[in-house]
């Protein structure tokens, strides 16, 4: 075999050096994710959610564990209600609430900034509907709001599905 000198006998290190490089972004990513729980720095919090808790220590939203079972007002501790008086009953939380817990919105307590989180309302359809609120009264159902300059039929669907009377 006819050798000319160009082959040293080294052996290309790039490949290597490349999985090395691989395997060292695995671990951190492993690490920060917390799939190596002996390398994590700190403990992963157990998941959360929130809940409006009326009649306690205070009133307000807190988080409480997601298995947590909603609190209703029968498992709150209530002062029992003096002779000749009646009983309080638990309050709903406030409407600027509603879209935390996924519930629709009560239409006769929703001001113009709660009115535009609802899909294809913007702020001048929001003064209409607050506008007619409060010129025609306690609004009793929300096919009332067809009155409304701009409610049509398709509009009113998405009334439905985001609004509840209170």
């Amino acid at each position: 075999m006819n050798s000319t000198g160009t082959d040293t006998g080294k052996k290309d290190l790039r490949p290597l050096a490349l999985l090395l490089f691989a395997l060292a972004i695995l671990t951190v990513t492993a690490v920060r994710l917390g799939w190596l729980p002996i390398l994590s720095p700190q403990e992963v919090p157990a998941p959360q959610k929130l809940a409006w808790c009326d009649g306690s220590v205070a009133t307000g939203l807190y988080r409480v564990p997601a298995d947590a079972a909603y609190p209703v007002a029968e498992e709150q501790p209530q002062a029992e209600p003096a002779p000749g008086q009646e009983p309080k009953a638990a309050k709903p939380p406030p409407a600027k609430l509603a879209p935390l817990f996924f519930k629709p919105i009560p239409i006769n307590q929703a001001d113009e900034e709660l009115l535009v989180t609802i899909p294809g309302i913007g702020p001048a359809f929001a003064r209409r509907i607050i506008e007619f609120r409060e010129q025609h009264g306690r609004i009793n159902t929300i096919e009332e709001l067809d009155a409304v300059n701009g409610v049509g039929p398709a509009k009113l669907k998405i009334l439905k599905a985001h609004l509840v009377v209170d």
